[in-house]
């Protein structure tokens, strides 16, 4: 069982058109090393990194949260018009070599496609996880439900408020 994160940058490919490419390689180093200080002060592992965006698994659901909460702060403090959309599920995964698959990692790359720039979004059982574990420092909203791609019926996903 293992909390995985994606995250993405909100219409990177117009901000890399708006400020070019060398502009674009320095502000993408920047975030990159940001990400990798939240995720190891939160025990996380860096599975992979997409161009703009990573996939990360925490062993603890709230890991995951927090690290997402202290990357939201964090933009949220720089100039450098960088919107990042997060998305967290949790549940059994395979690894293959240093990657994971299976259903559970591609739930939460739909969630995180869900999150809009500067959001966080659970799954349920994310949820559920956090509140079992009584971390006061993580707040959410009273959920949506939505369609994923790939998977029928309905999900409700929480938006992290704190």
């Amino acid at each position: 069982r293992v909390a995985i994160l994606f995250s993405d940058i909100e219409e990177s490919t117009a901000l890399n058109e708006r400020i070019g490419d060398r502009a674009w390689v320095r502000l993408i180093d920047r975030h990159d090393k940001m990400i990798g200080r939240h995720v190891k002060r939160h025990n996380g592992y860096v599975v992979k990194s997409q161009g703009d965006g990573f996939m990360i698994a925490f062993a603890q659901p709230e890991e995951a949260v927090l690290c997402s909460i202290d990357v939201q702060r964090d933009l949220g403090k720089r100039p450098n018009g960088i919107r990042v959309r997060i998305g967290i599920h949790v549940g059994k995964s395979v690894r293959r070599g240093d990657d994971l698959f299976g259903r559970n990692v591609a739930m939460a790359a739909r969630v995180a496609g869900q999150a809009d720039g500067g959001e966080v979004l659970v799954s349920e059982p994310v949820r559920d996880a956090c509140q079992a574990s009584a971390q006061d420092a993580i707040g959410f909203d009273d959920g949506r439900d939505v369609e994923l791609k790939g998977f029928s019926g309905t999900y409700r996903l929480y938006a992290v408020t704190q």
